[in-house]
């Protein structure tokens, strides 16, 4: 199982499927709301290594986030993380 939290609809989904996935660990939404007492990590699905790269690029820039990495494999869903889809951040690429 793999499912971010949506603030949209206040609901989870499935993380969708992609070739690669970067990873990073949000300060400042860690540990409270819906993410109380867990770790926020957002995840950005892309479709190559060097989109990915870009999107890291893209995320190192800000201060909020923290260890940034690109994985291949679907982040699974796991009691102390809620994943956050930030797909919207490869505009900003």
């Amino acid at each position: 199982m793999s499912k971010y939290w949506s603030s949209e609809d206040d609901r989870f989904h499935e993380i969708p499927d992609s070739k690669f996935y970067v990873l990073s660990n949000d300060k400042f939404m860690s540990g409270w709301g819906k993410a109380k007492n867990m770790i926020n990590t957002c995840v950005v699905p892309c479709d190559s290594f060097e989109e990915a790269n870009k999107v890291i690029d893209y995320i190192n820039s800000r201060s909020d986030q923290n260890r940034v990495r690109i994985v291949a494999d679907k982040p699974r869903t796991k009691e102390d993380i809620l994943y956050s889809l930030l797909d919207t951040w490869k505009e900003n690429i």
